[in-house]
């Protein structure tokens, strides 16, 4: 017992010290900032906005990739990582500041570990954005997209599975194996005789690119989100692996149910109808085909606008903490 009371007398002082300490660090970082906001953005050159602009535009990469990966809690953990380093660095706790640095050394390198695929096509999706601008050069003419829709709806009405890749900006070879090259013009007549029970081809999937048949019989990557496809086939379970890994829209159409449904972005529906099929398939493409000049800004400012503001506010902040106050010291 007195052990006990000895240990909440102790721990008593030391706790209200570090809660001082604490708000010591906050209004300081709080004032430095008021201060350097006011004095220094007024003085910030065309170099320091360049430098801005660059960090908000890497931070808002970053922003999209974690929504992207729905590693949303790797980016709450950055930045409560980064608001105690700048508390510690303002409130003079070198041995923190010195430990944080360390370990930030460590959790980059554990990152770049666990998130190795997904950061592999980030830099393939830069690579084609910087080829492309971000823009199919060509994509299947409505007349193609009805013959598309009307196909699949036969199938589903028949009970026959199916699986059909649109592919997007993203490259697919390396998420693509087996299958045959076919570089066939789309028609009712193909896209049925490919999926026949007695097709050497009908279980794997058919790949559009172009608005021509490219390929078919290919296997696809499966999901790894299992509360997804708990109730699903094998089709279901390709097609949104295949959405988890690329930009892709991927199509399939279920033999037990006979409905069909759409993969996109790691996300997995059923369609109401064909009209809602063929809906979905012209807004993909629609998305990725150019733009008339006057509706690249405004589709450019619709798109993602809070993490556009997120990573505004943050390069603006972080250009106060490491320059602003290096200045105004």
């Amino acid at each position: 017992m007195v052990i006990s009371e000895d240990y909440s007398h102790t721990a008593a002082p030391i706790t209200r010290e570090i809660a001082r300490r604490g708000f010591l660090a906050g209004s300081r970082f709080l004032r430095y900032t008021k201060g350097a906001m006011l004095s220094n953005l007024r003085h910030a050159v065309a170099a320091d906005v360049l430098d801005m602009a660059l960090v908000g535009a890497l931070i808002y990469a970053l922003l999209l990739w974690f929504k992207r990966t729905r590693a949303a809690f790797v980016a709450i953990g950055l930045f409560l990582l980064a608001l105690v380093y700048a508390l510690a660095y303002l409130s003079g706790m070198h041995m923190t500041v010195g430990l944080f640095q360390g370990f930030f050394a460590v959790f980059i390198v554990a990152v770049i570990v666990i998130f190795q695929e997904e950061i592999r096509s980030a830099f393939e999706r830069l690579a084609v954005w910087s080829l492309t601008g971000g823009v199919l050069k060509s994509a299947p003419t409505h007349r193609q997209v009805e013959i598309l829709v009307r196909s699949l709806g036969d199938l589903a009405r028949d009970r026959i599975g199916a699986l059909v890749v649109l592919r997007g900006l993203d490259p697919l070879d390396r998420h693509l194996s087996g299958g045959w090259d076919l570089n066939g013009d789309l028609s009712e007549a193909l896209i049925k005789s490919i999926f026949d029970s007695h097709s050497l081809g009908h279980d794997g999937a058919l790949l559009i690119e172009e608005g021509r048949v490219s390929r078919f019989g290919v296997q696809l990557p499966l999901s790894k989100d299992f509360a997804k496809v708990t109730h699903l086939g094998t089709r279901h379970s390709a097609a949104l692996g295949l959405s988890e890994r690329a930009d892709a829209l991927c199509l399939a159409v279920s033999e037990e149910h006979g409905t069909i449904s759409t993969a996109r972005r790691g996300g997995l529906k059923a369609v109401d109808g064909l009209e809602d099929l063929q809906d979905e398939i012209e807004l993909f493409f629609r998305e990725r085909l150019p733009l008339q000049s006057e509706n690249v800004l405004l589709r450019f400012l619709s798109q993602n606008w809070r993490e556009k503001l997120i990573a505004a506010a943050a390069a603006v902040l972080l250009w106060i903490f490491f320059v602003g106050i290096g200045r105004g010291r």
